[in-house]
């Protein structure tokens, strides 16, 4: 039953783009804006929304993704309707205007441009600990998990010298800040190794459990922290509780997180990085307030719960899209994999292999980011306006034929 009703949920969306069928040589702005207007629905509402599957993170590596960097992923989703359109259709001047969208980027790829912060680059350790079980009771035993990443960290600085340590999200889920025998093992590691240390965790308050970033410092200690703001629906926490135990037991195996309130930034010397855990990794309006006070991009994800599925290739791919689109690094740490660092032109320059205990070295500049200056919200009024405009034409049209006959 909870499968029926996603399907329907979800449905629902793009059932809006049956009103843009045959609306002659407006059909590829109608078409296009119509599904510009059920993505930002689908994205939005309800409960947060799911944009897991929005069009503009297939088109990276495509003709049209200078688009990403004039105005983000809803952007190419509305020119890449328009295009689709327009080759089914075969207007001549549609397609003209087709071919428009894709010789535009080439001049804004040329014209835009991050700007990196110097020579000074940054020896970062990326750390990829694993799990015993994959899947949702990945975590049954959190001790181990720790250890395992715990592990990776102490035979990453017996050999290297790095300026960070990143861990990935839910790499303790047993409470660090009040388990005092957790607490020590981390002091001690950033102690010895005199480093920085951002470790995902699961801390406990009096509201409920939450998702954060920790960031600890050799000789200071816990130092900054970042609360998950853009949480799960049925995985982080269950709306409509009560009506949705109807249709499933399993509601009551998930324990309401607390959502966090704002931005927070980690510095590490002349980095600093407002990270992203997992989920958030999709949200536009949470990846711009999060880029706009970091120098690196950060991405902390726990990957174990998707099992083999395609989800973390998915999720991955959606990772690059984001360093393609804002012009900046990133560094992406996963429980499972994909660990990696990927440049700033969305390319994955190196890699830890995937479902595999490891850890990964990288170097990495401060850069100043170059956010798209279209977003989302204006796509949605742009489409809503062409919407308007062409019902408007199409009444207009209709009155005139029927004072003609």
């Amino acid at each position: 039953m909870p499968w029926i009703i996603l399907i329907l949920g979800q449905s629902f969306f793009f059932a809006l783009l049956a009103f843009g069928q045959n609306r002659g040589a407006l059909s590829p702005f109608v078409f296009a804006s119509l599904f510009a207007v059920s993505e930002f629905l689908r994205a939005t509402v309800p409960f947060g929304g799911f944009g897991w599957g929005r069009l503009g993170f297939s088109q990276l590596d495509g003709p049209i993704q200078g688009w990403l960097r004039i105005g983000g992923v809803a952007t190419v989703g509305w020119v890449g309707a328009f295009i689709a359109c327009s080759i089914v259709i075969r207007s001549r001047k549609n397609l003209l205007v087709a071919l428009g969208f894709l010789i535009v980027p080439f001049g804004s790829a040329l014209a835009a441009s991050a700007t990196s912060g110097g020579d000074e680059a940054y020896r970062v350790g990326l750390i990829q600990g694993g799990v015993s079980q994959l899947g949702l009771d990945f975590n049954a035993t959190p001790q181990e998990v720790f250890n395992r990443h715990f592990a990776e960290t102490e035979a990453l600085i017996a050999s290297e010298k790095v300026d960070l340590i990143l861990w990935p999200e839910n790499a303790s889920d047993i409470d660090p800040i009040t388990n005092s025998s957790v607490s020590k093992r981390i002091d001690s590691v950033i102690n010895s190794a005199k480093t920085s240390l951002v470790i995902g965790a699961v801390t406990q308050s009096e509201t409920g459990p939450e998702n954060v970033s920790l960031h600890y410092q050799s000789g200071l200690g816990l130092v900054s922290q970042y609360q998950k703001r853009d949480l799960v629906p049925f995985g982080e926490y269950v709306p409509l509780r009560d009506f949705a135990r109807r249709f499933s037991p399993l509601v009551d195996t998930v324990k309401d997180f607390v959502p966090g309130r704002g931005v927070s930034v980690h510095r590490v010397g002349g980095m600093s990085f407002s990270p992203l855990i997992c989920f958030e990794v999709l949200d536009d309006e949470i990846v711009r307030e999060a880029i706009k006070v970091s120098t690196i991009g950060v991405i902390q994800t726990n990957n174990a719960t998707f099992g083999r599925s395609p989800q973390s290739a998915q999720q991955y791919q959606i990772s690059r899209v984001r360093a393609y689109e804002n012009q900046l690094p990133f560094l992406v740490a996963a429980t499972t994999g994909p660990t990696a660092l990927i440049s700033a032109d969305g390319k994955t320059l190196e890699r830890l292999p995937d479902f595999k205990s490891g850890h990964l070295v990288v170097e990495v500049a401060p850069t100043t980011p170059s956010l798209p200056p279209i977003r989302r919200i204006h796509i949605f009024s742009f489409s809503l306006i062409l919407l308007i405009l062409a019902f408007a034409f199409h009444i207009q049209r209709r009155r005139l034929g029927t004072l003609q006959s």
